[in-house]
C-alpha cells in the first residue's frame, strides 16, 4: 500500500466527485468535504504506483490499465506497481457510478479517464522541470521516465516534489495512436510475478491476528433453518467456539477450519419445507417447458411474424431445453471480516466493492468512512463474486462472535450455494422461403430474472432476451417474448449472461432453417447481416481465416456470430464424430471490438478462456438435482472440460471506427452453437437439450 511518507513525498493525482462531475487534483489541494483519492503516486525514487478500481480475477487488469497510463505518462514498463483501489465513492467506474469488475467494461469504461490521469501527470513534470532547470518547455521532451534537456536527463522522481506545487492541467495533451509505444502490444503482464512466486494474496489467503474460523451448513432451497437439535452437543465439541442460524443455513465457528467442517457433519438441522422439495432434474425441465405455454411480456415485434409464419411454406419449430450451471471459481467464496464497535474491516476476493460496501454500513450501521474493503486477487470471478452473499454471512458473524472471522466455502459448498446460470426453456419458430430468405422468427424464453436477482427493478429483464431482441439479423417479422420463471434456486450473472443461452438457440436455429432448404450458412449470415458493415465482415473474415466450405477428410465444420457487450464476434468450429465420440479439433475466433486493441495477448487469453468455458459448458455442465437437493458434490460430478480436450484455438483482432467494445465476455456464446452447427451439417445432429455429453447417445 501507499504509505503517508509516500504520499507526502511523491506526486499524488487524485480525483473528487463534485457536482460538476469528476474533476482531477492533486491530492493536497483536496479540500473538506473531500477526502483525497489516490489514483497514482509517483515516488521521488521513480516508482509509478497505479491504484486500479477493477478486480483482478485473471483477466488482466492489473496489466491493462496501468498500460493506458504508462503510454500517456511515457513510463518504464518495470517500474510500474499496481495496487488495489479501496472500495469507495472516489473509485466508482466513471460510466457506471459504482465499483463492479463485470460486463466487459474495466477497459472501455476506464480507457479515456485513465488516459487524461497520465497525460496530466506527465505535463506536471515536464512544467516542474522547466521551472526548476531554468529551461524552456519547448526545449524538455519526457519520455521512457526521465526528462530530457538537451543532452542530460534526469529521472521523473526528481521533480515530483516541484510537481505537487503546480495546477493540474485542464487539458492535457493526449498522444496521437501514431505516438504509441505501449497500447496496441502486448506488454508482460504484471500480476504474474507474485503469482509465480507466491507472494500473490488471494481472498483465502488473508489473515487478521485472532481470526477464527467459520463453515455454513446451508438450506435446502427456499427453507431456513427452524431447529438445530443438537446445538449444545455441537458447541461442546473441541475447538468450537458458537453454532449460530442465519438465514442461509447455520453457521459453525470455530478455532480451525478443520475443526469446523468436523464438528458441521454432526449437526442435526430441523429446515422449513422448500417450495421444491423432493424435485428432480425431469421436475424442472418440466416445470420451464410448461412456463412455455403461457403468456410472456413481448420485448420486440416487427412486423407480423404469426401471420407470416402460419402461411409459410417451409417452416420449422423449436424447443430448447438449458440447465442451471455453476460457475466453478478456482478459488471458492470466502471472506474475512472483523466488525469492531467503531470500525469493519473487510477482505473478500469481490468483484463488487461498491456491493461489499453498502452490505457492511448495512449490517454494522457504521458510516462508510469507517468500513475498509480490501480487495484481494481473485482466483476466478466469472461473475459470480459481485453478489456479496458470501461477505454478509462474514459480517454477520463477525459481529455476533465480536472477533475477526474468516469464514470458508469448501467446493461442495460453493457448488450447492446457489446463484447459478438460470436454466432456461425456448421455444423459436420461423420460416424461410426457397430461395434462402428468412421471413419469419418468433423466439419465446422461460427464464428466471438476474437483474431481479439483484435487486433492480425491470419490467423485462435485459439478460432474458439479449441476443435475441437486438440482434442484428435483418429479418422482416421478428417478435421476442419472455416468460419470467420464479423458483427458489438463486439465480446470477454468468460469463456473458444471457447471450450464454440465446446465441445458442438463436444461432443453431438459423442453420436449421438453412438446412432446410440447403442454403450456406455463412452465405445465409452475410445476406443477413448486409446492413452492418462490422458483423458482416468478422463472418466473412472467419470464413476466409478458417478455410469454410474445405473442411479436413471426416472432419464436419459449424460457424455462429454472436453480438455482446460492444464487440461482434465469429466463430468457426472443427469437429469429428468418430466410433460414438465427438472431438472439437480447432476453434477460429475473429473479433471486432473498435477502435483500439489495448493488449493484444490480453485479448487472445480473453477469447481462449471463453471458447474453453463455453466448450465446457456445451458438453460437460449441469447442476442437478436429486430430491429438491443439489446432487452435484465436487468437480467428480460437475465435471468440466479437461486439458487433453482442449482444441487448438485461433483468435484473430478487427478493429473498426465503432465504440469500443468488451472482451472478457464476448468470445463465449458464439462456440457452443458454432460446434452444434459443425454436428448437424456433418452428421445430422440436432442438439436441443445441454450438456451434450449427458444428453448424446451414440
Amino acid at each position: 500500500m501507499i504509505t503517508r511518507r509516500d504520499f507526502l513525498k511523491g506526486l499524488t493525482l487524485a480525483i473528487v466527485l463534485t457536482q460538476g462531475g469528476y474533476k482531477l487534483l492533486k491530492a493536497d489541494e483536496v479540500r473538506p468535504p473531500y477526502a483525497p483519492e489516490i489514483w497514482l503516486n509517483l515516488s521521488e525514487d521513480n516508482i509509478l504506483t497505479v491504484l486500479v478500481n477493477k478486480s483482478e480475477m485473471g483477466q488482466g487488469v492489473y496489466t491493462g490499465l496501468p498500460q493506458i497510463v504508462a503510454e500517456e505518462l511515457d513510463f518504464p514498463w518495470d517500474r510500474i506497481r499496481p495496487e488495489a483501489a479501496p472500495a469507495g465513492k472516489k473509485y466508482v467506474d466513471p460510466k457506471w457510478g459504482v465499483q463492479l469488475t463485470g460486463g466487459s467494461t474495466s477497459v472501455r469504461h476506464m480507457y479515456d479517464f485513465l488516459r487524461y490521469v497520465g497525460a496530466s501527470m506527465r505535463e506536471m513534470l515536464l512544467k516542474a522541470a522547466s521551472e526548476e532547470l531554468g529551461v524552456p518547455l519547448s526545449q524538455l521532451r519526457a519520455e521512457n521516465g526521465y526528462i530530457y534537456a538537451g543532452k542530460e536527463k534526469y529521472p521523473y522522481g526528481k521533480f515530483a516534489k516541484k510537481a505537487m506545487s503546480l495546477p493540474v492541467p485542464e487539458n492535457p495533451r493526449l498522444k496521437d495512436e501514431s505516438e504509441f509505444k505501449y497500447i496496441g502490444k502486448s506488454m508482460p503482464r504484471l500480476d504474474v510475478p507474485d503469482k509465480v512466486n507466491g507472494r500473490a494474496v488471494f481472498g483465502i489467503d488473508a489473515e487478521i491476528e485472532g481470526c477464527v474460523y467459520a463453515v455454513i451448513e446451508r438450506a435446502p432451497f427456499g427453507s431456513r433453518p427452524l431447529k438445530v437439535k443438537n446445538k449444545e452437543s455441537v458447541k461442546r465439541e473441541k475447538g468450537i467456539i458458537d453454532v449460530i442460524p442465519i438465514r442461509t443455513g447455520v453457521a459453525v465457528c470455530g478455532e480451525s477450519f478443520y475443526t469446523c467442517l468436523k464438528a458441521r457433519e454432526k449437526l442435526e438441522v430441523e429446515w422449513s419445507k422448500s417450495p421444491i422439495e423432493g424435485w428432480n432434474d425431469e421436475d424442472f425441465e418440466r416445470f420451464f417447458s410448461k412456463k412455455l405455454k403461457e403468456k410472456g411480456i413481448v420485448a420486440r415485434h416487427d412486423g407480423k411474424p404469426e401471420e407470416v409464419y402460419r402461411k409459410a411454406k417451409i417452416k420449422l419449430e423449436e424447443t430448447y431445453i438449458l440447465p442451471y450451471l455453476y460457475h466453478a471459481t478456482m478459488e471458492p467464496m470466502n471472506c474475512t471480516a472483523w466488525v469492531k464497535e467503531d470500525e469493519c474491516i473487510v477482505y473478500a476476493p469481490t468483484q463488487g466493492q461498491t456491493a461489499a460496501l453498502m452490505t457492511a454500513k448495512r449490517i454494522t450501521g457504521l458510516p462508510e468512512e469507517k468500513i475498509k474493503v480490501y480487495t484481494t486477487y481473485l482466483g476466478g470471478g466469472f461473475g459470480r463474486k459481485s453478489n456479496p452473499e458470501f461477505i454478509e454471512e462474514a459480517l454477520i458473524l463477525s459481529k455476533k462472535l465480536k472477533r475477526p472471522v474468516k469464514l470458508i466455502y469448501t467446493r461442495e459448498d460453493d457448488i450447492n450455494s446457489g446463484w447459478y446460470r438460470p436454466m432456461n426453456a425456448t421455444n423459436i419458430r420461423g420460416s424461410i422461403t426457397e430461395e434462402g430468405n428468412i421471413d419469419s422468427f418468433i423466439f419465446k424464453i422461460a427464464v428466471p430474472s438476474v437483474f431481479k436477482a439483484s435487486g433492480r427493478k425491470v419490467k423485462i429483464d435485459p439478460a432474458a432476451v439479449e441476443g435475441a431482441y437486438n440482434m442484428f439479423y435483418e429479418i422482416p417479422n421478428v417478435k421476442v417474448e419472455w416468460v419470467e420463471v420464479n423458483l427458489p434456486v438463486p439465480v446470477w450473472f454468468w460469463r456473458s449472461v444471457g447471450s450464454t443461452h440465446n446465441a445458442f438457440t438463436v444461432e443453431t436455429f438459423i442453420d436449421r432453417l438453412a438446412y432446410e432448404v440447403k442454403k450456406d450458412p455463412v452465405e445465409l449470415r452475410l445476406k443477413l447481416l448486409e446492413l452492418n458493415e462490422r458483423a458482416y465482415r468478422v463472418v466473412e473474415h472467419v470464413a476466409e481465416v478458417s478455410g469454410w466450405g474445405r473442411p479436413k477428410l471426416g472432419e464436419a465444420m459449424g460457424i455462429a456470430y454472436h453480438y455482446s457487450f460492444g464487440s461482434h464476434v465469429a466463430q468457426v468450429a472443427e469437429v469429428t464424430y468418430e466410433d460414438g465420440k465427438i472431438k472439437v479439433n480447432r476453434v477460429v475466433c475473429v473479433i471486432d471490438i473498435g477502435p483500439i486493441t489495448v493488449n493484444p495477448d490480453l485479448v487472445v487469453s480473453q477469447m481462449e478462456s471463453a471458447i474453453i468455458m463455453g466448450l465446457s459448458a456445451f458438453l460437460k455442465e449441469k447442476v442437478s438435482f436429486e430430491k429438491g437437493r443439489v446432487k452435484n458434490t465436487n468437480f467428480d460430478t460437475y465435471p468440466l472440460l479437461r486439458m487433453d480436450e482442449i482444441p487448438e484455438i485461433e483468435v484473430h483482432i478487427l478493429n473498426s471506427d465503432a465504440h469500443m467494445g468488451g472482451v472478457g465476455e464476448p468470445g463465449l456464446p458464439p462456440v457452443a452453437p458454432a460446434v452444434a452447427n459443425a454436428l448437424l451439417w456433418g452428421y445430422g445432429m440436432r442438439v436441443n437439450k445441454l450438456p451434450l455429453l449427458q444428453n448424446f447417445e451414440a
